[in-house]
């Protein structure tokens, strides 16, 4: 027999769970209501539909409180929707506070703040590692730390305390997270200001060390089956649609196991072919794609899933991860990817270039962007590169554009002369003003076309 399915409408933002979820917390305000069958009338609006006129956004970490039992803590940033403030209000509302009353929330929070803080190193690391950046220099003091990177100015106020009484933890535990990136981590503590050197393995190397271990292998993709049966996965009210066959290709998980056709007489649908299941919707994101893929896709910045909640889920699910490997490919594709967009956007600044006959470009590569430099004073050529700079504004937009460059132009370069070579491609690098900014130099010859031209 199916569970009753109950939709939480939450100032207007719309949960769905299991009656069952909310009974197993029964101390609290949700749990109470809703093991008395007459009493939860009253908020009843539309059907299995009741209205709570609370924080719906906050309402997302209480949800998760019931799915998974834990308090998990959103990340507040400038950016944050939600503030501590507010969750411990919606908390206190809905009395999850005295449901804990064994367990002390004073030490979660402590706790919490600490786990936040490791990962905002996570993600520090990881985005100088994807910039092709292998060296961290920080500097943390007991006081002033309000030039410390974006990532950890939530913590300037503690992270000293922080560091004070648990470095060596916080070593052990980035070693081990980064194992498979062979991160070192150096820390001294002078006159009250901890100076940490943090290494790691060479990005491209790595790149090119997985590309040379993998160019041997022969990937194929079996063909689709036309027939196969569609499936729609509703998590928690987002639904999500795969066919059969993505989920029994991982046999060991929890949807390959129950979509076996073995295991038939125990699906219970919703509603034709959509099953319901009572977990984290953003989450499953990171789950679908494993399903898809086979591989780890691991959430990069920080957003609305947490690493601690994906890593909550995948137990869940019982998907088999190890956190260093997952964290390892996935930094290892983001760093590829960027590469390789640069890549493409020099590929089609030069295709431009040929298509105004322009052999020669001169580039400045600053925080803002690329600078396209008019050294020759040819009006003509002024107004081609006028269209090469807006060009250059729109493709090379980012910051990071600039740190890729100064880590692995040399590398790009003889990417780009290699795939010009019919042009005779020629890419010079200098640095400029006591090397503030690079300078990049492209000229190439069109000889081969004049020549061959019928």
């Amino acid at each position: 027999m199916s569970e009753e399915k109950i939709i939480l409408n939450i100032g207007g933002i719309k949960y769905e769970t299991f009656r069952s979820t909310l009974t197993t917390q029964p101390e609290t305000l949700l749990g109470t209501i809703f093991q008395d069958r007459n009493e939860y009338f009253k908020y009843l609006v539309n059907g299995t539909e009741y209205f709570f006129d609370r924080n719906g956004k906050a309402f997302y970490y209480i949800m998760e409180f019931y799915r998974t039992g834990k308090l998990l803590w959103p990340i507040e940033t400038k950016e944050s929707q939600v503030t501590y403030q507010q969750l411990e209000e919606e908390l206190e509302y809905f009395q999850i506070n005295r449901a804990k009353k064994n367990s002390s929330l004073t030490l979660k929070t402590a706790i919490n703040t600490i786990d936040r803080f490791l990962s905002s190193l996570e993600q520090l690391i990881i985005s100088h590692y994807v910039n092709f950046n292998n060296g961290i220099f920080l500097e943390i003091q007991r006081n002033n730390n309000d030039q410390l990177d974006s990532r950890l100015i939530p913590f300037r106020e503690y992270a000293y305390d922080i560091l004070s009484n648990m470095e060596k933890q916080i070593e052990k535990h980035l070693v081990h997270t980064f194992s498979e990136l062979e991160l070192k981590w150096n820390c001294y503590n002078y006159n009250y200001s901890f100076v940490i050197n943090i290494t790691l393995s060479s990005p491209l190397e790595m790149l090119l060390k997985s590309e040379n271990s993998q160019a041997h292998i022969v990937f194929t993709q079996a063909p689709t089956n036309t027939s196969d049966e569609k499936i729609i996965l509703n998590v928690g009210g987002k639904k999500y649609e795969t066919f059969k066959s993505t989920l029994v290709a991982q046999p060991e998980t929890l949807l390959g196991t129950m979509f076996q056709d073995r295991n038939n007489c125990m699906l219970h649908p919703i509603n034709g072919n959509e099953y319901f299941f009572d977990r984290n919707s953003e989450a499953f994101y990171y789950i679908m794609e494993f399903y898809q893929t086979g591989k780890h896709t691991w959430p990069t910045e920080s957003g609305k899933v947490t690493w601690k909640q994906l890593e909550e889920e995948l137990d869940y699910f019982q998907i088999p991860f190890k956190k260093s490997t997952a964290i390892s490919s996935s930094t290892l594709k983001t760093a590829r990817d960027n590469c390789n967009n640069i890549i493409l956007g020099f590929e089609r600044l030069i295709l431009r270039c040929c298509y105004y006959l322009i052999n020669y470009i001169k580039l400045e590569i600053k925080n803002y962007g690329i600078r396209v430099i008019d050294d020759i004073n040819s009006n003509r050529r002024l107004n081609d590169l006028k269209i090469l700079q807006m060009f250059c504004s729109s493709e090379f937009e980012y910051p990071e554009t600039r740190i890729i460059l100064e880590n692995i132009e040399e590398h790009i370069g003889n990417n780009l002369v290699e795939r010009f070579s019919d042009l005779g491609l020629k890419w010079k690098s200098d640095r400029a003003n006591y090397e503030e900014y690079l300078v990049i130099t492209i000229s190439f010859s069109f000889e081969n076309v004049y020549e061959n031209f019928n």
